[in-house]
């Protein structure tokens, strides 16, 4: 059969109405391009990698990709019930504590998941409220001696400031730009910082710049913790 310009016209938009109905019925059509965090594998199957966590993740995602109640989650950092999951950005948890030297923020929730989940993560320079280490010796049986010896000397107490006294957006940046776990040595650089900036900063002269800053940290057995406001210091000059 063959079909004129006339018909084609009405039969092609129709097709492709169809086309796309029955993709979004089937789950193969997204349009969400909402962030997702990457697979420790290539297996679809695999758990999230703790480490994909950033600052601007919500409570809610992570408690949606990793699995963690939310309640479980305000208990063990002690975020109050009036903070909304949906808004409560990972950033935001330092600002509930009263200041303290070490700071208890992204990383820490990042630390908390994985051990939680009992997921893999390099723990470094990271440390955690009482009540999250709690809640991971209840719900993780099966942490290695080489984690548990960490926790027991990286636990802090914190005092929790009141609700209506915590302010939110000291974290921020006046560039926008945070350096975290995930933060490649070139995402530093393309925040502002020059490779021998970069080299003064830690000491050591660099090959890969795809390589993550904790992870070049670690390999240089520098302290991520320092190096990282050192880092996000010259950034924002």
């Amino acid at each position: 059969m063959i079909l004129n310009s006339k018909t084609l016209g009405i039969v092609i938009p129709v097709i492709l109405i169809l086309g796309i109905g029955s993709s979004m019925l089937l789950g193969l059509w997204n349009t969400d391009s909402s962030k997702q965090p990457s697979k420790l594998s290539d297996s679809e199957l695999d758990a999230y990698d703790p480490q994909s966590i950033s600052g601007s993740y919500t409570i809610d995602e992570i408690s949606s990709f990793y699995e963690i109640p939310v309640s479980v989650i305000y208990e063990a950092f002690g975020i109050d019930e009036s903070f909304d999951s949906a808004d409560f950005q990972a950033k935001n948890l330092g600002s509930i504590y009263v200041p303290m030297e070490i700071e208890i923020g992204t990383e820490s929730i990042q630390a908390f998941v994985a051990l939680y989940n009992n997921l893999p993560y390099v723990l470094v320079d990271v440390y955690l409220p009482q009540s999250a280490i709690d809640l991971i010796l209840i719900h993780n049986l099966d942490l290695s001696a080489d984690r548990l010896a960490y926790i027991v000397t990286h636990t802090l107490s914190v005092v929790l400031l009141d609700p209506s006294e915590v302010v939110f957006g000291e974290e921020e940046t006046s560039t926008g730009f945070e350096v975290s776990g995930p933060t490649t040595i070139q995402e530093v650089i393309d925040a502002g910082l020059s490779k021998s900036e970069f080299e003064s900063i830690v000491g050591y002269s660099i090959t890969y710049t795809n390589q993550t800053v904790k992870d070049f940290c670690i390999d240089k057995g520098l302290s991520f913790g320092e190096i990282k406001v050192l880092l996000q210091d010259a950034v924002n000059q």
